[in-house]
């Protein structure tokens, strides 16, 4: 009987916890949102790049900007940083400086220097920068070799000049020698006939 009197109260019992519905379900509050504040970005600005001997990309730029500085530069702006670089004694600052000695408004005594100066350097940098170098070298090879013409040309245009006057003095004398044959030989064909 005890048996049977077990059985009917879990019988009961589990008839119970059956019927009681469904379990409570505890919600958490939902968090109320967080108000974020967003910091202003400050625009990225690159680091400068720094000239160096050197052929990384960075250098590379750095060298290219400067070369497209120095052209735009003025004369007074040019002899200003000539001044400066004097100073200094490094590699960079020497290559600066034979830069801007190359600089196309720069005599030709000096870009032709400046230009055997950078064609001794130039195997002795970096690939990267001596390939940068060797437009200037050939732009300045090319500007020192017309100059070279036009001055050939206005030596050889003032010899003409001279040889065209001493042509046209002599045609002169020739004309005025021609004049006076010709009145002679008037006098004498009036006075013989």
């Amino acid at each position: 009987m005890r048996i049977v009197t077990l059985t009917g109260v879990c019988w009961l019992l589990s008839a119970c916890a059956g019927s009681s519905g469904p379990l409570p379900v505890i919600l958490k509050p939902k968090p109320e949102p967080t108000k974020v504040v967003e910091i202003p970005k400050l625009p990225v600005v690159p680091a400068k790049p720094v000239l160096a001997i050197a052929d990384d990309a960075s250098t590379l730029t750095a060298w290219q900007n400067f070369r497209t500085d120095l052209l735009a530069m003025s004369a007074a702006q040019r002899d200003a940083l000539s001044k400066s670089l004097g100073k200094a004694d490094n590699p960079v600052s020497s290559l600066q400086s034979m830069l801007l000695r190359m600089h196309p408004e720069a005599g030709y005594a000096v870009r032709l220097k400046a230009q055997s100066q950078l064609a001794e350097l130039l195997p002795k940098l970096p690939s990267g920068l001596a390939a940068l170098l060797r437009w200037d070298l050939a732009y300045n090879q090319r500007l020192l070799e017309s100059e070279s013409a036009v001055k050939a040309l206005t030596r050889l245009n003032s010899q003409q000049d001279d040889n065209v006057e001493k042509l046209q003095k002599q045609n002169d004398d020739l004309q005025k020698k021609i004049e006076a044959l010709t009145q002679i030989e008037a006098k004498l064909g009036s006075g013989g006939g």
